[in-house]
Protein backbone atom coordinates (compact mmCIF):
# COMPACT_ATOMS: atom_id res chain seq x y z
CA UNK A 1 0.00 0.00 0.00
CA UNK A 2 1.19 3.47 -0.64
CA UNK A 3 1.42 6.08 1.34
CA UNK A 4 -1.29 7.91 -0.89
CA UNK A 5 -3.27 5.02 -0.78
CA UNK A 6 -2.91 5.37 3.28
CA UNK A 7 -3.52 8.95 3.12
CA UNK A 8 -7.15 8.47 1.39
CA UNK A 9 -8.04 5.37 3.06
CA UNK A 10 -6.92 7.68 6.43
CA UNK A 11 -9.17 11.04 5.33
CA UNK A 12 -12.10 8.87 4.09
CA UNK A 13 -12.50 6.80 7.76
CA UNK A 14 -11.90 10.28 9.44
CA UNK A 15 -14.49 11.56 7.76
CA UNK A 16 -17.05 8.67 7.79
CA UNK A 17 -16.51 8.70 11.52
CA UNK A 18 -17.12 12.82 11.79
CA UNK A 19 -20.05 12.59 9.71
CA UNK A 20 -21.32 9.56 11.99
CA UNK A 21 -20.44 11.85 15.14
CA UNK A 22 -22.56 14.73 13.74
CA UNK A 23 -25.39 12.48 12.61
CA UNK A 24 -25.50 11.18 15.93
CA UNK A 25 -25.02 14.50 17.64
CA UNK A 26 -27.60 15.98 15.66
CA UNK A 27 -30.14 12.92 17.06
CA UNK A 28 -29.47 13.48 20.44
CA UNK A 29 -30.19 17.19 20.25
CA UNK A 30 -33.42 16.15 18.33
CA UNK A 31 -34.37 14.08 21.39
CA UNK A 32 -33.28 16.66 24.06
CA UNK A 33 -35.38 19.24 22.43
CA UNK A 34 -38.38 17.03 22.51
CA UNK A 35 -37.77 16.25 25.85
CA UNK A 36 -37.20 19.59 26.77
CA UNK A 37 -41.24 20.42 25.21
CA UNK A 38 -42.43 17.05 27.11
CA UNK A 39 -41.02 19.07 30.54
CA UNK A 40 -42.30 22.39 29.52
CA UNK A 41 -45.77 21.25 28.72
CA UNK A 42 -46.14 19.11 32.25
CA UNK A 43 -44.14 22.11 33.85
CA UNK A 44 -47.28 24.20 32.37
CA UNK A 45 -50.34 21.61 33.87
CA UNK A 46 -48.67 21.25 37.60
CA UNK A 47 -48.71 25.02 37.60
CA UNK A 48 -52.42 25.30 36.44
CA UNK A 49 -53.86 22.74 38.90
CA UNK A 50 -51.60 24.10 41.61
CA UNK A 51 -54.33 27.12 41.70
CA UNK A 52 -57.26 24.78 42.29
CA UNK A 53 -55.71 22.19 44.70
CA UNK A 54 -53.61 22.37 47.89
CA UNK A 55 -51.74 19.84 49.52
CA UNK A 56 -52.96 20.97 52.55
CA UNK A 57 -54.88 23.03 54.54
CA UNK A 58 -53.76 26.75 54.28
CA UNK A 59 -53.09 28.39 57.91
CA UNK A 60 -55.05 31.11 58.81
CA UNK A 61 -54.12 33.41 61.71
CA UNK A 62 -55.80 34.32 64.69
CA UNK A 63 -57.75 37.63 63.92
CA UNK A 64 -57.80 37.53 60.35
CA UNK A 65 -60.53 35.66 58.06
CA UNK A 66 -64.24 35.18 58.58
CA UNK A 67 -66.16 34.40 62.14
CA UNK A 68 -67.81 30.67 62.23
CA UNK A 69 -70.95 30.90 64.04
CA UNK A 70 -70.35 28.00 65.93
CA UNK A 71 -74.60 27.34 66.28
CA UNK A 72 -75.05 27.20 62.76
CA UNK A 73 -71.76 26.48 60.88
CA UNK A 74 -71.27 23.37 58.97
CA UNK A 75 -68.08 20.49 59.71
CA UNK A 76 -66.47 22.41 56.56
CA UNK A 77 -66.96 25.78 57.57
CA UNK A 78 -65.70 24.70 60.99
CA UNK A 79 -62.31 23.31 59.43
CA UNK A 80 -61.60 26.49 58.61
CA UNK A 81 -60.87 27.28 62.50
CA UNK A 82 -57.28 26.91 63.54
CA UNK A 83 -56.17 23.21 64.71
CA UNK A 84 -60.05 21.90 63.06
CA UNK A 85 -59.77 18.86 61.23
CA UNK A 86 -62.74 16.93 59.48
CA UNK A 87 -62.95 14.38 63.10
CA UNK A 88 -62.93 17.98 65.49
CA UNK A 89 -65.52 19.38 63.70
CA UNK A 90 -67.93 16.25 63.20
CA UNK A 91 -67.52 16.01 67.14
CA UNK A 92 -68.53 20.14 67.47
CA UNK A 93 -71.92 19.19 64.89
CA UNK A 94 -72.66 15.85 66.68
CA UNK A 95 -72.42 17.51 70.12
CA UNK A 96 -74.56 20.50 68.99
CA UNK A 97 -76.68 18.25 67.28
CA UNK A 98 -76.97 16.26 70.80
CA UNK A 99 -77.14 19.27 73.41
CA UNK A 100 -78.38 21.87 71.59
CA UNK A 101 -76.77 25.49 70.94
CA UNK A 102 -73.76 26.71 72.39
CA UNK A 103 -74.62 29.34 74.76
CA UNK A 104 -71.15 30.88 74.96
CA UNK A 105 -67.93 30.36 73.22
CA UNK A 106 -66.60 28.86 76.23
CA UNK A 107 -69.27 25.96 75.97
CA UNK A 108 -66.95 24.37 73.36
CA UNK A 109 -64.86 22.84 75.75
CA UNK A 110 -67.26 20.66 76.49
CA UNK A 111 -66.82 18.76 73.25
CA UNK A 112 -64.32 16.22 73.63
CA UNK A 113 -61.11 17.39 72.04
CA UNK A 114 -61.49 20.97 72.72
CA UNK A 115 -59.67 22.70 75.67
CA UNK A 116 -58.38 26.18 76.52
CA UNK A 117 -56.03 26.86 74.18
CA UNK A 118 -58.25 25.97 71.14
CA UNK A 119 -60.94 28.76 72.72
CA UNK A 120 -57.82 31.24 72.70
CA UNK A 121 -56.30 30.25 69.30
CA UNK A 122 -59.75 30.85 68.05
CA UNK A 123 -61.68 33.19 70.20
CA UNK A 124 -61.70 36.46 67.77
CA UNK A 125 -62.82 33.82 64.74
CA UNK A 126 -65.59 32.35 67.33
CA UNK A 127 -69.55 33.95 66.90
CA UNK A 128 -72.56 32.51 68.80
Amino acid sequence: MSIRHFFTFFWATLLTLFSMQIVFAQGFDQQYDAWKTQQKAHDTRLNSSASHHSLSKPTQQSGTGVKVNINSATAKELQQLHGVGEKKALAIVEYRQQYGKFASVDDLQKVKGIGPKFIEKNRDRLAI
